[in-house]
């Protein structure tokens, strides 16, 4: 059985954060309960290549999705380095540049400025909207049952997400909830702002503001629409993508180099990754890589 990009991504994540869990080894438990398992995990893509070819339907489907179900157990685990090593230098550092760059920092001022009720209500619906994105789309996929298409998706997701991780292990940023009084006023009430505040109550993890994956995994996700779902849908998750952007800042959850800092991850790696998936797939057939456009699809 072949590796895939996405099982080189994952294994490459395992080494990365086994190298930012070291320096606590020597003083925390913790630390090394995560060294030992991040030196577990990489295993499994050794096991993926001396493993014979899958028979059963369930063991086909895992092989090909267990990347998205490590991404939802890593975030966690990223809360807890951040309790660890503190985040405030990096918050400072990461305020003052966003104040530098658009003159101000409108996840403070923006707002006060526009406090209407409706215009409240709208951006709490927009952020909440990522989780309609990201089920949305996870889920047409899956099941279409089109084996490129969930791939395309679980290569598109994992890239985007652990390279949002790597920075948030390395540089942990707390974000504008911990450093700015949260205006209460637009939204306050709504019911979508309630949904917020008890998503991030039950799942949020310390340390990941900069980039944002609100926008980042948006963006990633609208795009991987439009290469396998349809127009419609495309549309959709288009729209709540750009729309997630903005009501990040003013539901002031991140500062507005998040959101940009999670745009150029997303489209970056979007641009990058048909590249690799044509140089993996021409090394492992033990040919000269092709790198002119191709349209043919990665079935390896």
């Amino acid at each position: 059985m072949r590796l895939l990009l996405v099982d080189h991504l994952v294994a490459l994540y395992n080494v990365i954060l086994i190298a930012v869990w070291s320096p606590l080894a020597m003083t925390s438990a913790t630390a090394r309960w995560m060294i030992g398992v991040h030196i577990g995990a990489l295993s499994l893509p050794l096991l993926l290549l001396w493993a014979p070819e899958l028979q059963s339907s369930v063991a086909r489907a895992a092989r090909e999705v267990y990347p998205l179900l490590w991404v939802l157990v890593f975030w966690k685990e990223l809360g807890i380095h951040c309790s660890l090593v503190g985040s405030a230098s990096n918050d400072a550092f990461i305020a003052s540049l966003d104040r530098s760059l658009f003159g101000e920092n409108f996840n403070v001022t923006w707002a006060p400025a526009v406090s209407q009720v409706w215009v409240g209500d709208l951006m709490q619906f927009l952020y909440f909207s990522y989780y309609i994105v990201l089920v949305g789309v996870i889920v047409r996929v899956l099941s279409s049952g089109n084996r490129t298409a969930v791939r395309d998706l679980t290569l598109s997701f994992a890239a985007v997400y652990l390279g949002a991780y790597i920075v948030y292990a390395i540089a942990p940023t707390a974000g504008p909830m911990s450093m700015f009084p949260r205006f209460e006023g637009a939204g306050t009430h709504s019911l979508f702002r309630v949904l917020n505040d008890g998503a991030a109550a039950a799942g949020d993890a310390t340390g990941t503001a900069f980039p944002s994956t609100h926008v980042a995994g948006a963006l990633t996700l609208a795009l991987v629409a439009w290469r396998q779902l349809s127009r419609t849908e495309a549309w959709v998750a288009t729209v709540l993508a750009v729309g997630i952007a903005p009501a990040t800042v003013y539901t002031q959850n991140h500062l507005v180099i998040d959101g940009v800092a999670g745009a150029i991850l997303a489209v970056g790696l979007q641009l990058s990754l048909p590249v690799l998936v044509k140089l993996q797939a021409a090394l492992a057939e033990g040919r000269r890589p092709r790198l002119a456009r191709d349209t043919e699809p990665e079935t390896a």
